[in-house]
This record gives structure tokens, sequence and C-alpha cells, in this order.
């Protein structure tokens, strides 16, 4: 079954604020959408985890555990 991530959620996994989560939508194009239900915002977990594996290490989240702290 599909996991979806709440905006909260989604901030605390790449560890930036709410306000960077919709600057992401605006500003990096392969960034995952989300999908509407109703009122709700949701973005899928997989695409998340993709795009987190894709991402140039240090780019986003950079010194905020980002992957992990390694």
């Amino acid at each position: 079954m599909k996991q979806y991530l709440t905006v909260k959620a989604l901030t605390e996994k790449l560890h930036i604020c709410r306000a960077s989560v919709y600057n992401y939508l605006k500003t990096i194009p392969d960034f995952p959408q989300p999908m509407k239900v109703g009122r709700l915002t949701r973005w899928d977990a997989e695409e998340i985890e993709a795009f987190m594996s894709r991402a140039p290490r240090g780019v986003y989240g950079e010194g905020r555990g980002w992957r992990g702290a390694e």
C-alpha cells in the first residue's frame, strides 16, 4: 500500500521549513508535485525518496541531516 506524506512529515523528512517546501515546488523542476485529496495536500513517499536519492549531496537541506548524518 502506498504511503503519503503530509507537509509536516515532509518537512521533518527533508529537514526544511514549510515555506521551503512550497519554494521548492516553484523553483526546483524535478521536485515531486503534491496531490490534492479534497482540501488535503499529500506527497507520494516513494517520489520523495527518489528525489532525495538523485539530488546532489549537500544541495538541499545542507547541514541538517539530509540522508542521515554521515
